[in-house]
């Protein structure tokens, strides 16, 4: 047979091969499933409870404290990183779906944000404040003021209002001006007081990721010179997350961790572990944060930054592949371990799947079986499988917080509170979506609709 007939048949039956592989994920299935939950979220079950989005009179404070069936459980005060989670899932089903229900509960989200939590006089976001939208925690705490600058970039992306560019600017300048430190240009301290005149919190890992997530999304709007300055920080953060704050396990250079907590001097907290120290001086590696870090390291290097990235974030996931997938179910048990894998004493967390490092996993996974091609797709197929069959609530919608390991009874079923925002489900959808938009063939060339322009 000649060699140009051979090479045809080659190619075409490669072809053919190619085009019966499925895809990795239904797309429209996450597409329903984002505008379905934030429905549930903003309105509950009949458009009345809920966060109280479809309310008449809405306000743009944001109901966190969510029961099962999704009643609202009488909290009267809601937090600043609540209130911007809420705003970034809205804005992420109207990216999605275009429908202007969830514009509307955004702005006025935004709205009362920015009223109630914004600092006019000192700069920063305040911690906490009532549903009349008085502040009644002025501290400006890291993590609430990293996601204020996530928002503002994300609320600039979608709506293309300036007002928000401006103060997604002006943010930026607080966090570089009193969060950045110095002696480690990149790492970011826990939070102040109200005038910046104390540091308040311990050091941390969670301030540090939202920040980088966060340059991340302020990079995307931006041009000029002021892009080139966001993208100066990111180098920064990313050199910093690889030299300071990543750490081999030991015996190993091929696997590692970040630590939930670390001390004065930017190394691993070392004191034994306790329930009541767990979020301030005991020693963990923090699993749910190195794969949500692989993450964003693998999205940096896709933004053009440092490619050499990536073998930490490589390191990152291989210690999550390692130490904290359950064998049998293949979802991740252990969001915190000891510093060398080994489940922490004593932590009454370890019986249970929590949702969000079970959501950060799948995302990453599915990431980096489609963009760096590495085989975590089977880990990914696994990972949603769980999700699907033990998170989502199929008698009411959305997730639940924990799944018991021996039995995978709901040990908690409320819905939300000032911590249990739908922001890490949204990132995975989201991510879904923006893989089928830009790694069509990858993801098999599927199309999404959502909605149909006259459910819009």
């Amino acid at each position: 047979m000649p060699q140009r007939v051979l090479a045809s048949l080659s190619f075409a039956l490669s072809t053919l091969a190619l085009a019966q592989t499925p895809p990795p994920v239904q797309v429209e299935t996450y597409c329903q499933q984002l505008v379905h939950h934030v429905d549930l979220w903003n309105g509950g079950l009949d458009g009345l409870a809920g966060m109280g989005a479809y309310q008449t009179g809405f306000t743009g404070f944001f109901q966190a404290n969510l029961a099962r069936d999704w009643e609202q459980t009488g909290s009267q005060r809601i937090t600043s990183v609540a209130q911007a989670r809420a705003i970034y899932m809205n804005l992420e089903a109207y990216r999605a779906s275009k429908a202007q229900r969830f514009r509307a509960a955004a702005q006025k989200g935004a709205e009362f944000y920015l009223n109630s939590f914004w600092d006019k006089q000192n700069g920063g976001f305040y911690w906490e404040a009532d549903r009349q939208g008085n502040p009644t925690s002025r501290s400006k705490q890291g993590y609430g003021n990293v996601f204020g600058l996530f928002t503002l970039a994300q609320l600039y992306a979608v709506l293309q209002d300036p007002q928000y560019l401006d103060l997604a600017l002006q943010q930026l300048e607080v966090l570089e001006k009193h969060f950045v430190v110095p002696d480690h240009p990149g790492i970011v301290l826990p939070g102040f007081n109200f005038d910046f005149s104390e540091v308040e919190g311990y050091n941390n890992i969670d301030t540090f990721t939202h920040y980088f997530e966060a340059l991340l999304a302020l990079h995307d709007v931006l041009s000029g010179e002021p892009q080139q300055h966001v993208a100066s920080l990111i180098q920064q953060a990313g050199n910093s997350l690889e030299r300071v704050l990543y750490h081999n396990e030991t015996g190993h250079t091929d696997q590692g961790y970040v630590a939930y907590n670390y001390d004065a001097n930017w190394q691993p907290a070392l004191e034994p572990y306790t329930r009541n120290t767990q979020w301030t001086t005991a020693r963990q590696a923090s699993t749910g944060h190195n794969i949500e870090l692989a993450y964003l390291i693998s999205r940096a290097v896709e933004r053009g930054f440092n490619p050499a990235w990536l073998n930490t974030a490589q390191k990152l996931k291989k210690f999550v592949e390692v130490h904290t997938l359950n064998p049998d179910t293949g979802a991740m048990q252990y969001e915190v371990t000891d510093y060398d894998g080994t489940p922490l004493q004593g932590n009454p967390d370890n019986d249970f799947y929590v949702w969000w490092a079970n959501s950060e996993a799948a995302r990453a996974f599915l990431h980096f079986a489609v963009v760096r091609k590495d085989d975590t797709l089977q880990e990914f197929k696994r990972q949603e499988n769980f999700i699907q069959n033990h998170f989502v609530d199929s008698q009411y919608g959305g997730w639940y917080q924990n799944v018991h390991v021996g039995d995978l009874r709901v040990f908690d079923g409320s819905k939300g509170n000032i911590w249990t925002m739908n922001y890490h489900e949204t990132m995975l959808a989201a991510e879904v979506l923006r893989l089928a938009a830009q790694y069509p063939e990858a993801m098999g060339n599927q199309t999404s609709t959502c909605l149909s322009p006259a459910q819009n």
